[in-house]
């Protein structure tokens, strides 16, 4: 192995068995000229994983004509005229080179959903057209309707391991639309990575995209894709679609330029020298960030960057020839504590002059909890806790949007309030630092079984003078769930990373089906509304005459002279009834009716009519009230909903 220039490119397949912790690392080494090293054994190898030296127990060469398919995943996004250009000649060349046994690759496209634009196959022209279609600049729509096209194919073929697999890689491929590009590119990379742990070998993920943003409350989330894909034996191979071309450094800084930025912090136009070259560093900065994140994900997966040329054919032959040429290790890290801390893998091989390029590592976890975050495990822990921790204080709840006969839309909210989270401050930069976690998860309490999860990390980082403005305020999270009718738990856990406090509370609820056709939201109080808001969607739930409302589940009232209570529901009438829905509101005080009133109800609009309730608090004595709204349609059976409120003098 005299003069051999060895270029390991790993995936850890940690596909935790249900019976050991078995770690499986794929490894491709190669020699100077770039082909693949074969006869090694596991005494050319040596393995530090966590800081500790391991054993291997199993060392096997997997060639181009081993069994296993070798699956390359095309994956387009933030691809603009001129990068669709160079994407679609990438994608046809890497076509082009990957020809071989059991070569099979599928086409996927990241908007704001995850569209599979065709199922893995060795069809060429198929490929062809997909890629043609994912470079196109068609809209939204047609993705859409391509995707559910290839989505039911595969939803008949579940007997197919391969199909299920694919299905796998969707499952968190469902409409993002909340202007969080970043969020959409690390959430859906992480699951086409993760649905394929099942698959043996090593997989690859080409990524031709326009660059990568990561920022800061994203950080956790990204080292995690990291995680899951080394866990799931994948390569990812990031591919910067812009080539060497200075047309789009020029672009952006156009675009600097015409949005206003003024890079100097002067009040000078932006034409002068001395804003030109500020523009140029802002570019060249822009570039070498997105570009370092393409380079992190590649590199820490065991795949490569390729960048900065407009002839990448070299590179993508060496994807192929990774794909079909490497060593799979195996061996037991004996991990006494699965903590989800990260564990650093370091593979070395034996031989002079060798060189090697290895990955990040893995979080530590136990079978089954691969998909985690890191700062999950503990959160998940918190919840077996008698009593619950309460060093946080927050408050959980759920709020019934549209309850039907089959299925109960509602939203799960939390609210932080930020008076008691710690704040470091640094009076030098002026600037404060705080930072929360946040793990939500739905349970059907008859099984035990979660419904949906959601999690958050969110830094909290701003000018110092803005802190003391920031702890009046909440930390406020909002997510649509779709159920069945039926009773549910909502567990929530909430850190503050400063102080390593914990909070976690379990709220139930009922989400029981109308008796009738006609259906009640809950009630809930206003925390404030904006009038006419120019970004209302039509199905928004929370809006009322042109404007947004904004509910809290802060029940507890001060009274304030001129002080009004607003509260909000919506009114879903029986079509099939010719009358219209009349309300009453009752105000429920020590058991006795305190006061009630007839609701004016206007006419519906698009089958629904929201309602804002609204009383002075004045005149309403402190105490516990229950606000108790009943609605009648002819003879339909009535809906009713309360909600608790406590008066404050």
């Amino acid at each position: 192995m005299k003069n051999i220039l060895t270029s390991l490119l790993f995936g850890i397949a940690l596909m935790a068995q249900q019976q050991s912790n078995d770690i499986t690392l794929n490894v491709v080494v190669k020699d100077k000229k770039g082909v693949a090293i074969k006869g090694l054994t596991a005494a050319d190898f040596e393995i530090t994983d966590g800081g500790s030296r391991q054993t291997a127990s199993k060392v096997s060469f997997h060639g181009a004509a081993s069994p296993e398919p070798r699956l390359i995943t095309l994956v387009f996004e933030n691809l603009g005229n001129v990068e669709r250009r160079l994407a679609r000649q990438i994608a046809l060349d890497l076509l082009k080179e990957a020809s071989g046994p059991n070569i099979e690759v599928g086409v996927f496209m990241i908007s704001n959903q995850l569209s599979v634009l065709q199922p893995f196959t060795a069809d060429k022209e198929a490929l062809k057209t997909a890629v043609e279609l994912a470079t196109s600049g068609s809209q939204n729509i047609r993705f859409t309707q391509v995707h559910a096209e290839m989505k039911q194919k595969l939803e008949g073929r579940k007997d197919d391991p391969l199909a299920r697999m694919q299905l796998a890689m969707l499952k968190n491929g469902a409409i993002i639309d909340d202007g969080d590009g970043s969020r959409r590119s690390i959430l859906f990379l992480d699951s086409l990575a993760s649905g394929m742990a099942a698959q043996p070998g090593r997989k690859t993920i080409a990524y031709l995209t326009w660059g990568l943003i990561v920022p800061t409350f994203l950080d956790v989330a990204f080292e995690a894709l990291q995680s899951h894909a080394n866990r799931a034996g994948v390569a990812v191979y990031g591919i910067d679609c812009r080539g060497v071309s200075m047309f789009n450094l020029a672009s952006i800084a156009r675009d600097i330029s015409t949005n206003g930025s003024n890079p100097t912090g002067s009040g000078t136009e932006n034409n002068t020298a001395t804003n030109a070259f500020a523009i140029d560093n802002a570019v060249e900065g822009l570039r070498s960030n997105i570009q370092a994140n393409l380079r992190v994900l590649s590199e820490a997966t065991g795949g490569m960057l390729i960048a900065d040329t407009n002839d990448p054919k070299s590179m993508l032959r060496q994807l192929v020839d990774d794909s079909g040429n490497y060593y799979e290790i195996v061996y037991d890290p004996a991990i006494a504590k699965f903590d989800g801390a990260m564990r650093k893998t370091n593979v070395k091989v034996t031989a002079k002059d060798a060189r090697i390029r290895d990955r990040s590592g893995y979080f530590a976890m136990r079978a089954g909890q691969e998909d985690l975050l890191p700062y999950e495990v503990a959160m998940l822990e918190v919840l077996n806790a008698t009593p619950l921790p309460r060093d946080v204080e927050f408050r959980s709840g759920v709020w019934k949007v549209r309850p039907s006969k089959g299925s109960l839309t509602a939203t799960v909210a939390i609210e932080v309030p930020l008076a008691n989270i710690k704040f470091g401050e640094d009076s030098t930069k002026q600037f404060y630092l705080g930072r929360l976690n946040m793990l939500v998860q739905v349970k059907d309490p008859a099984t035990g079984k979660v419904i949906q999860k959601f999690t958050r990390d969110l830094p909290l980082r701003g000018k110092l003078e803005q802190l003391a403005a920031l702890k009046t305020s909440n930390f406020n999270f909002r997510e649509q769930v779709t159920l069945p009718p039926g009773r549910y738990v909502i567990e929530a856990v909430v850190t503050d990373q400063l102080t390593g406090k914990v909070g976690a509370r379990k709220t139930s609820f009922l989400g029981n089906a109308p008796a009738s056709g006609l259906a009640l939201s809950s009630v809930s109080v206003v925390r404030n509304f904006q009038p006419n808001a120019k970004d209302l969607k039509p199905d928004e739930p929370y809006q009322f005459q042109g404007g947004r409302i904004t509910p809290t589940l802060n029940t507890s009232l001060k009274v304030v002279k001129g002080a009004q209570m607003a509260l909000f529901f919506i009114v879903y009438p029986d079509a099939a009834a010719s009358d219209a829905p009349e309300a009453v509101v009752q105000y429920i005080k020590d058991g006795e009716v305190a006061g009630s009133a007839k609701l004016q109800l206007p006419a519906a609009a698009n089958g629904r009519i929201p309602y804002v309730l609204s009383s002075p608090l004045d005149a309403m004595p402190p105490g516990m009230y229950e606000v108790k709204v009943t609605v009648k349609q002819g003879t339909t059976a009535a809906a009713q909903e309360s909600v608790f409120l406590t008066i404050e003098s």
